[in-house]
């Protein structure tokens, strides 16, 4: 990797720690206060309403809503990547060349690591998004229904939002195996071509 490339990478993994980090903290902020300020036993009622799974509404709606977000931002990134490489392997590569206005030839300015980083980042805050809206559904419904189920999903929702956290060689061996996969796509497309 060259040397502007590595200063590239190094950028994205410092904004994306500090995204994560945010997100994560803002719902573990959310459930302290949750947990601490209404521990004195002030807890609403729960509203009457139809139990499901044996829960009130919202415990169970919590839960339900947890394991569709978490299987979305498995699924959902995934998506948006397979999306982006095509459209990195039909754009330009890198040995092509451009004339400028003045005649002479320029190589295409942005490298496959800088076209990549910021499909990176969006799919890590897609993830990241929909696992902090879980976490914070399951911690609402516990403020509110104060069952334990609750503060579980919003638990399990933080944990895999940290288990996203990126480091420096995460997000080189995401960019290797992505770089891998542009140049099957680049080849397929050429085989096709031919």
């Amino acid at each position: 990797m060259k040397l502007d490339e590595t200063d590239a990478v190094q950028a994205v993994v410092r904004n994306t720690q500090i995204v994560v980090g945010a997100l994560a903290a803002g719902v573990i902020v959310f459930c302290i206060l949750v947990t601490t300020v209404l521990s004195d036993g002030r807890r609403p009622a729960a509203a009457p309403g139809p139990d499901i799974l044996g829960m009130p509404l919202l415990t169970a709606l919590a839960v339900i809503n947890g394991v569709v977000l978490a299987v979305a931002s498995l699924v959902v990134p995934k998506i948006v990547v397979d999306g982006g490489l095509r459209a990195v392997a039909k754009g330009p590569s890198l040995d092509d060349m451009k004339l400028t206005e003045s005649g002479q030839r320029q190589v295409y300015p942005a490298s496959d690591v800088g076209r990549l980083l910021p499909l990176f980042q969006t799919q890590l805050i897609i993830a990241s998004a929909l696992n902090e809206g879980a976490a914070f559904f399951g911690a609402l419904a516990y403020m509110l229904e104060g069952r334990a189920a609750a503060l579980a999903v919003a638990g399990a929702m933080v944990a895999l939002l940290l288990s996203r956290f990126p480091t420096l060689d995460r997000v080189q061996g995401w960019l290797d195996v992505q770089l891998d996969r542009l140049a099957s796509l680049r080849r397929d497309e050429f085989s096709a071509g031919s």
